[in-house]
C-alpha cells in the first residue's frame, strides 16, 4: 500500500508540474499575441494619420510655407514623396516620417505630427533636414 501512495503523489507532483508549464506557456503566448495586434493597430492608426486627408494637406502646407509656389511649376518643390516605412511612434508623443521631395533620396525632411495643443488639433512641424534639404530651405529663406 505505501508504495502506491508515493506513486500517487509523484504522479500528483507531475500533472501538476505539467499544468503549470502549460497555463505558463498559455499566458506568455498570449501576451505576446496581444502586443503583437496592439502594435498593429497603433501602425495602422500612424499610417491613416499620415496618409490620410489630413495629413497630407498638413504637409503641403507646410511644404508652401517654406516655397509660397510649391507643388506647382513655378515652385522649386515639385513634388513629395511619404516614405511610409519610416512612419513611426515618437517617444516624446506624435508621429514621425520622412518625406522626400522632388524624387530626389538626398532632398529628404523629417516632419512629426502632434496634438500638443488644447484644440488637441493635428499639427505638423519639421523637425530634421538632409544636408541637401536644409540648403534647399536656405536659398528659399525658410
Amino acid at each position: 500500500m505505501r508504495r502506491f501512495g508515493l506513486w500517487a503523489k509523484k504522479h500528483w507532483e507531475l500533472c501538476i508540474l505539467i499544468v503549470s508549464i502549460v497555463v505558463s506557456v498559455g499566458v506568455i503566448g498570449g501576451g505576446v499575441v496581444y502586443m503583437r495586434y496592439q502594435q498593429n493597430q497603433e501602425r495602422e492608426y500612424m499610417y491613416s494619420v499620415v496618409m490620410g486627408s489630413e495629413g497630407r494637406k498638413l504637409i503641403e502646407d507646410e511644404l508652401r510655407s517654406a516655397d509660397p509656389n510649391a507643388l506647382t511649376d513655378k515652385g522649386r518643390i515639385k513634388s513629395y514623396r511619404i516614405l511610409t516605412d519610416t512612419i513611426e511612434h515618437n517617444p516624446m508623443g506624435g508621429i514621425m516620417v520622412n518625406v522626400e521631395l522632388n524624387s530626389d533620396a538626398e532632398l529628404e525632411i523629417g516632419l512629426a505630427f502632434e496634438k500638443n495643443n488644447p484644440e488637441e488639433e493635428l499639427t505638423v512641424r519639421i523637425t530634421d533636414l538632409s544636408g541637401k534639404a536644409a540648403d534647399l530651405f536656405h536659398q528659399l529663406g525658410a
